[in-house]
């Protein structure tokens, strides 16, 4: 499977066709797109331009907490989002952290996950394969896909938090050491954890969010107040 842009009216984004054409509606907006909330033109906008009901976004906490979308529920916080109900979208938003989509084509289930280096250091993307294996997933059916994110290019970080990795049972690998300074592959991080819960088809568009040229929002980079979306849902 591989990663294409896509542009549908003004929202700019990446995707992959196949999971689509599996019923998997979903994208990686770019910087250059509207960004959402609820009530605004904008969160109208998003429901219409891909036939949406409606949309569920939160508070995001850097933290594990994963919420189950059922009877129109809208939780308030929270870093990580599991899809039962057609044409509803989980969205989630980045300027650095890494976004992940975890899908079970042919079976009603979708999550969405914002994995900074705090959830993912909670193995967030662990707890929402158990969760969604919970409601039937089967895990060597799962198709997991990484979104734009900072890179290990790029990542550098002090000695607290590689100490948290190493402490939780990270390994060394997902490190990587270049003139005294240590930078951090969170993506690594995430395919590990993916892997130890069985997961082999892990798809990652490879973009990173700090040094791709202003395609994408970067906390690191000064854009304190700037982010873009991500999302999934089930075509009804």
């Amino acid at each position: 499977m591989k990663f294409e842009r896509a542009q549908k009216g003004g929202w700019s984004y990446y995707r992959v066709p196949e999971l689509e054409a599996a019923g998997i509606l979903h994208g990686f907006f770019t910087r250059a797109s509207p960004y959402v909330e609820p009530h605004g033109k904008d969160g109208k906008a998003f429901l219409d331009a891909f036939a949406l009901r409606r949309f569920v976004v939160m508070d995001q906490e850097h933290g594990d907490a994963i919420h189950v979308i059922r009877d129109g529920e809208r939780p308030k916080s929270g870093d990580g989002i599991i899809i039962i109900e057609k044409d509803v979208a989980g969205v989630i938003k980045t300027a650095d952290c890494l976004p992940i989509i975890i899908a079970a084509p042919g079976l009603p289930v979708a999550g969405i996950v914002h994995a900074g280096w705090r959830g993912t250091a909670a193995k967030i993307t662990r707890k929402a394969v158990q969760k969604m294996a919970e409601l039937g997933a089967e895990r060597e059916g799962l198709i997991a896909l990484m979104g734009p994110s900072i890179g290990p290019c790029c990542y550098e970080v002090k000695e607290d938090v590689s100490g948290i990795f190493r402490n939780e049972g990270f390994p060394d690998r997902i490190f990587r050491e270049d003139g005294g300074a240590t930078y951090l592959d969170i993506r690594e991080a995430n395919r590990e954890l993916l892997r130890r819960e069985g997961i082999k088809n892990i798809y990652d568009a490879g973009l990173c969010t700090y040094c791709s040229g202003g395609l994408f929002a970067s906390y690191r980079r000064g854009e304190r107040g700037s982010r873009q979306i991500n999302f999934v849902s089930l075509k009804g």
